[in-house]
């Protein structure tokens, strides 16, 4: 009930139909992720910018995305949150050719965490993992979150800590005390959850200029639990508070736009190499770059469906190495920047065939370097191991 096998996901140029099972059926059509992008270079910006070269869609396409873009904006928070956790659907049907030897990021899908059958999850969307191997999800739709424990198997579930009722928790973290940070985006506060789960503590979170309440769906710790950062999605703001004593007071960082230090709809974040804060755009479809002492430092990526480009990304994490791990809802793939957004690749199998999920969102890993993938179509989370090209390609891998 807790876990189900690997299955392996090597995916022909040939789209195999949905809802097939766990395993052959899992192929799902949409955008192609071609060869290494002319465009995926780490842009930096002084000003004003568009989204970068484009896939070229129907001047239809255009219209309906500027036209999603406007309702977005006019938009209760509630249905921002749900139009971004969706995505939008994809519109370039195409073949996956393997990847260049050189940008296959070989993985293998481990296993598959599940909720009992009693209690599934429904559209799933964050994952972290505490010091002993557990796993927590986030299931924001029910306004709850799971428990299972470091094996996999499912342990517990709560709607509430102390009292006090979650609404829609996304975001999540667990500190070096074993407390659970959660975005209780429903209620626009975080809530830490004591070590034993049986009580929270709220910390409340600034309006935004308009008195907006705050829209929180991702935050971040830093190593020694010191710094806290929040992302206000419909405020398109970066929150960053010091944990230090009773907390000190929240200061806001960025505004709605599309240059440096402005976001479009900004949904996740983590911190990497050197403590740089990465926030993910969801509707910019882009990285923004943060470095310790609060600069604007850059940004990663373009809107495409190029290696090296973004179309809805969801998720981010990064590994032990600095690599800054992307998932992409509609690309439906995991995608591998270095910390100063070279492009390193995207997850494969060892023929150089691309890993497709459902609907990926939420990643974190846990201290052996496992890759944790919550798949939001498929109501699970998957357990992902990185490896090593076979010693036959490494060579061949290695030239430039």
């Amino acid at each position: 009930m807790s876990t189900t096998p690997a299955v392996a996901r090597h995916h022909s140029l040939s789209p195999v139909p949905r809802g097939e099972g766990r395993g052959e059926g899992r192929s799902v059509q949409g955008p192609a992720l071609s060869k290494v992008g002319r465009y995926a270079h780490r842009t930096q910006s002084t000003g004003g910018r568009e989204l970068g070269p484009s896939p070229q869609p129907s001047p239809l396409h255009t219209r309906e995305r500027e036209k999603a873009c406007r309702r977005l904006a006019r938009a209760p928070a509630v249905a921002v949150l749900c139009a971004v956790v969706l995505g939008a659907c994809a519109w370039l049907p195409g073949a996956l050719p393997p990847l260049p030897q050189e940008k296959r990021i070989v993985a293998q899908i481990e296993s598959h965490l599940a909720a009992p059958a009693t209690q599934p999850m429904r559209m799933p969307n964050a994952v972290c993992v505490d010091g002993d191997g557990g796993v927590f999800v986030a299931d924001g739709a029910q306004d709850r979150i799971l428990r299972f424990s470091a094996q996999g198997k499912f342990e517990d579930v709560f709607d509430q800590i102390g009292g006090k009722k979650l609404s829609r928790p996304v975001g999540m973290r667990v500190d070096a005390q074993g407390r659970l940070w959660i975005a209780d985006t429903g209620n626009h506060r975080l809530l830490v959850r004591s070590a034993d789960g049986k009580s929270a503590e709220e910390i409340a979170l600034p309006p935004a200029p308009d008195n907006k309440p705050c829209d929180p769906t991702d935050l971040a710790l830093s190593a020694d639990g010191k710094i806290c950062y929040v992302v206000d999605m419909t405020n398109h703001r970066l929150l960053k508070r010091d944990n230090s004593g009773n907390g000190g007071p929240w200061k806001a960082m960025g505004s709605g736009g599309r240059g440096l230090g402005q976001f479009q709809w900004p949904f996740v974040l983590c911190i990497g190499a050197e403590n740089y804060v990465y926030v993910v755009e969801t509707i910019g479809a882009r990285l923004q770059e943060v470095s310790p002492d609060d600069q604007w430092a850059g940004t990663i990526s373009t809107f495409g469906v190029e290696l090296g480009q973004l179309y809805r990304p969801k998720g981010i994490a990064a590994d032990a190495k600095g690599r800054i791990f992307v998932s992409d809802s509609t690309l439906n793939v995991i995608q591998v920047f270095g910390p100063r957004g070279s492009v390193e690749g995207a997850l494969c199998d060892a023929a150089g065939n691309l890993i497709k999920f459902e609907h990926p969102m939420g990643l974190c890993f846990d201290k052996t370097g496992r890759l944790y993938v919550v798949e939001l179509r498929a109501n699970c989370v998957t357990v992902v191991k990185l490896g090593e090209l076979p010693k036959s390609q490494q060579g061949a891998a290695a030239q430039p």
